[in-house]
């Protein structure tokens, strides 16, 4: 009797234990003491980490450096003999590269005593450089010419006076030294055209625009280009005929000035430049952004191409032309400060090729492209060239 009792507890125990309610285990309480890990932090200076590119040594891209001048204020390039020409207040000097890599430049200077330079331009063709004297409103001529045995740079006894209520601005010449151009400051719109050879002046009349901010030769000897506030490029044209006088016996060259058209910029312009093909002209605008306008065979017919657009407002502006067979392709060399920006280009697409940040210790004057040796069509080597108000002209191998 009691080994059944006993057997039934035993039974109804394990009934319970097998078919009872079920205990649920306590979960692990977190400990509070220990932080995450942020992770998503982590991740985020990853990306930082990737996008982040290692700074170009600019040092590997620098050929030479060229310093003749404590601050430079003009700078322009001549492709016909790799000529440079520059100058600050005081010094005017004309620098002759033979080769880019291997020879020193040979540098002629001039220093001005009485007088500042406000601008200087050459003619290539007579290899005569004009020099714009502030105080005077005069322009001066040097040659190069051999004096005891050595070339230095001559000053000639010639100038012209250009009588203007205010000072010079800017000169240019064309290629073939028959035309030598000047503008004035302030509210001086007058443009006025001289004969370099006479000195005499041949014509001047006023662009009626409010200040003219820069002029440049056209692809031929007889376009003049020249922006002002009006956020466009006026073409300007010189019809020359031969006339003869009675009074000397002699035919005399006479211009007539025509205004052609306009180069709609839609910007203000605040530099520009022709290519190295003279096929296509470069500007720079107020408006960040640079933009490629096409000459089709006609200056004045010029059309936009293509556009770069920037964060910032270009100092100056540069356009290699490598090739065009309907598609453009080539570098582009901008001015950010002191910095230089290349970009490739190929149709109307352009991309960042290269940045020399810091390229000078002052804003970028001028910049220039050519190859290493222009006469051989197959060389694929470029070299760039730039000038800086800290008085130095550098070369790079880009």
């Amino acid at each position: 009797m009691l080994s059944l009792i006993i057997g039934g507890i035993l039974l109804i125990f394990a009934l319970y234990i097998f078919f009872g309610p079920q205990k649920s285990e306590p979960k692990p309480q977190e400990n509070k003491n220990i932080k995450n890990p942020p992770i998503e932090k982590e991740k985020e200076k990853e990306i930082k980490k990737e996008k982040e590119e290692p700074k170009i040594d600019i040092s590997k891209y620098l050929i030479k450096t060229i310093k003749e001048c404590n601050g430079m204020s003009k700078c322009y390039f001549y492709k016909k003999g790799h000529l440079i020409l520059f100058c600050d207040e005081r010094k005017l000097s004309l620098c002759h590269l033979k080769s880019f890599l291997n020879e020193s430049p040979k540098i002629y200077s001039k220093t001005i005593e009485k007088d500042l330079i406000v601008d200087i331009c050459l003619s290539p063709e007579k290899k005569t450089i004009f020099c714009a004297n502030k105080n005077s409103k005069s322009i001066l001529y040097y040659i190069l010419d051999k004096v005891d045995g050595k070339i230095k740079l001559v000053k000639l006894d010639k100038s012209i006076i250009c009588n203007r209520p205010y000072e010079i601005r800017s000169i240019v010449c064309n290629e073939s030294g028959t035309l030598l151009c000047s503008i004035g400051t302030n509210d001086d719109t007058e443009i006025q055209i001289f004969d370099p050879i006479s000195s005499e002046i041949k014509f001047k009349e006023s662009t009626s625009a409010i200040q003219n901010l820069q002029m440049l030769m056209g692809p031929n000897d007889t376009d003049l280009l020249i922006s002002t506030f009006m956020n466009d490029i006026s073409v300007l044209n010189f019809e020359k005929s031969d006339k003869f006088n009675n009074e000397t016996k002699k035919y005399e060259n006479i211009y007539k000035f025509k205004r052609t058209s306009s180069i709609p910029v839609k910007a203000k312009p605040l530099f520009y430049a022709l290519s190295n093909n003279e096929k296509f002209f470069v500007v720079a605008c107020d408006d960040n952004s640079v933009k490629i306008f096409r000459n089709y065979g006609n200056i004045s017919e010029s059309k936009i191409y293509t556009k770069i657009n920037l964060d910032f407002d270009p100092n100056c502006v540069c356009l290699f032309v490598d090739d065009f067979d309907g598609k453009l392709e080539g570098y582009c060399a901008i001015g950010k400060d002191n910095d230089i920006l290349i970009y490739k280009i190929q149709g109307e697409n352009s991309q960042i090729y290269l940045e020399l940040s810091e390229a000078h210790n002052g804003n970028i004057l001028s910049l220039y492209i050519t190859k290493e040796n222009e006469n051989d069509k197959k060389c694929k080597e470029l070299i760039l060239i730039s000038a800086g108000k800290d008085g130095r002209i550098k070369i790079w191998k880009i």
